[in-house]
């Protein structure tokens, strides 16, 4: 039988999701706020996200080496988070 080798890789990649502010223009800094509040509802203990199809794969977030319950502003770079279009909500739910 053939030999076999895990190889634990990691591969650059982008997470996209929504947030709702009451601003059509959000500072650099109110886009993190708001990505960052969102991103810690979802992270597990490791402050990763696991994805279920792939054996112990997982989605790192670019976390700075600050501790994100301490300064909760500085989790994440500014400059990290960018938004791709914005649309006005007709019917509040």
């Amino acid at each position: 039988m053939a030999k076999q080798y895990r190889h634990r890789i990691g591969v650059h990649a982008e997470i996209y999701f929504n947030v709702i502010l009451e601003v059509p223009n959000p500072t650099p800094e109110q886009l993190r706020d708001a990505a960052v509040q969102t991103l810690n509802k979802a992270v597990d203990e490791e402050d990763g996200f696991d994805l279920k199809t792939m054996p112990e794969g997982r989605v790192l977030p670019v976390w700075n080496s600050v501790d994100r319950e301490i300064e909760p502003t500085e989790a994440l770079d500014a400059d990290a988070v960018t938004s791709y279009e914005c649309t006005e909500i007709q019917n509040l739910q």
